[in-house]
C-alpha cells in the first residue's frame, strides 16, 4: 500500500485552530516524541513556554490555553509533515486553512520554525492590544452559504456578522460580534440547521473586524524574513499558486481579514488533476468536511496512514516468515 501511495500526486492540507492535542499524543511513536522534545526546547527558548510540560502534564504557562493549543498544533503538525516525507509521501501543492497557512510556510521552508512561533504570538497579541472584546467565530452545519446569509440579513445582523468560510456546501463558518454570532446560531437552529458550534477563538478572524489594530501585525510581517516556498502554496482566497516572498507576505495579511474560499480551493486543486489529499494533522477535522466537496477526491488522515503502515509492516513480516 505504501509503495503505491508514493507514486501519487498529493495536495497537503494544513489545519487551523480547534484541536486539543493532549488527546492525540498516543499516536506519536518514540522517534516522534524525541523530535517533539527537541522542538519544545526551541519553543521554550523563543517563547518562554514549556510546551512539553503543557502537553504531558497540563502544566500552566504564562499564556492562556488557547495560545498554548495554537503552539501545540503548529509544532506537532511540523512533525507530522516530516513523517509523511520520510515515508515517501510527498506534496505537489500545499493548502492551508487559516493558521494552516503559517504551518504550510514553515513546512515549505519559506519561514523558519522560530519565525512561525513569533508570527503566532503577533496574531495572538494584536487584537488584545487593540482592546477588541466580545467577538466570536462559529460553524453552522446543514445550511448553505446562501441560507446562512439569509438568516443574517433577515434578522438585521448583517453589519455585525460575516461569513468567514464556506468549508463545504453545508458547512459554513461565521465571524463577528459575539452576541450577534450567538443570535445567528439560535436563528439557524430554528431555520433547520443540523448543528451549530462556537469555535475556540475569541476574535473575529476572517472578517472585517479583524482589521482593527492589525497595523502592528502588518509591521511584523513586513520585517519578516520570508524565502521562496519549496512547495507551491495555493491561496485559499484567489486559488493562485504562490511561492515568492512578496505574495506570501500579502497572503499572511489577507489571511486575517478576508473570507476563506475553502470549498472553491479544494475544487480548484481537483480540477488540476490532483485528487489525493493528505491532512497534515493528528486529527481529521479538515477531512471530515472537505471529503463532502468533490466525490472524485480521496483523503488520507494520519491515523489511516499509521494503520496502513502497520499493515504493510505486518504483511512484509508474514512474507519473510513464509519464505523462511
Amino acid at each position: 500500500m505504501l509503495d503505491s501511495m508514493m507514486k501519487n500526486q498529493y495536495a497537503f492540507l494544513f489545519q487551523g485552530v480547534g484541536l486539543e492535542y493532549q488527546r492525540f499524543l498516543h499516536l506519536l511513536n518514540e522517534e516522534q516524541k524525541d523530535k517533539l522534545y527537541r522542538y519544545c526546547t526551541i519553543v521554550n527558548k523563543e517563547m518562554d513556554l514549556d510546551l512539553w510540560s503543557y502537553l504531558y502534564s497540563s502544566t500552566k504557562t504564562k499564556y492562556d490555553k488557547m495560545f498554548n493549543d495554537w503552539i501545540a498544533i503548529y509544532t506537532i503538525d511540523n512533525i507530522v509533515y516530516r513523517t509523511y516525507i520520510e515515508n515517501g509521501i510527498k506534496p505537489s501543492v500545499f493548502l492551508g486553512y487559516s493558521m494552516g497557512l503559517i504551518i504550510a510556510m514553515s513546512c515549505g521552508d519559506a519561514i523558519s520554525f522560530a519565525a512561525g512561533l513569533h508570527m503566532l504570538l503577533s496574531i495572538y497579541k494584536y487584537p488584545k492590544e487593540a482592546l477588541r472584546r466580545e467577538e466570536s467565530i462559529a460553524v453552522i452545519t446543514g445550511m448553505t452559504a446562501r441560507d446562512v446569509d439569509q438568516v443574517i440579513t433577515q434578522n438585521g445582523l448583517k453589519p455585525q456578522v460575516e461569513i468567514a468560510s464556506e468549508n463545504s456546501e453545508y458547512c459554513i463558518v461565521i465571524s463577528g460580534k459575539k452576541k450577534s454570532v450567538d443570535d445567528v446560531m439560535t436563528y439557524a437552529i430554528d431555520e433547520g440547521a443540523l448543528m451549530v458550534k462556537e469555535i475556540n477563538a475569541p476574535y473575529a478572524f476572517h472578517s472585517s473586524f479583524a482589521a482593527e489594530g492589525i497595523e502592528k501585525y502588518i509591521a511584523f510581517v513586513s520585517k519578516l524574513e520570508v524565502l521562496n516556498s519549496k512547495v507551491p502554496i495555493i491561496s485559499c482566497y484567489t486559488q493562485h499558486a504562490m511561492q515568492e516572498p512578496d505574495e506570501l507576505k500579502q497572503e499572511l495579511i489577507k489571511n486575517m481579514v478576508a473570507q476563506m474560499q475553502w470549498k472553491t480551493s479544494i475544487n480548484h486543486i481537483a480540477r488540476t488533476g490532483i485528487t489525493n489529499f493528505v491532512e497534515v494533522s493528528l486529527g481529521d477535522m479538515l477531512t471530515r468536511f472537505s471529503r463532502m466537496i468533490n466525490s472524485d477526491t480521496n483523503f488520507l488522515t494520519y491515523s489511516k496512514f499509521v494503520k496502513q503502515k502497520s499493515n504493510s509492516v505486518s504483511s512484509n513480516s508474514d512474507e519473510v516468515t513464509n519464505v523462511s
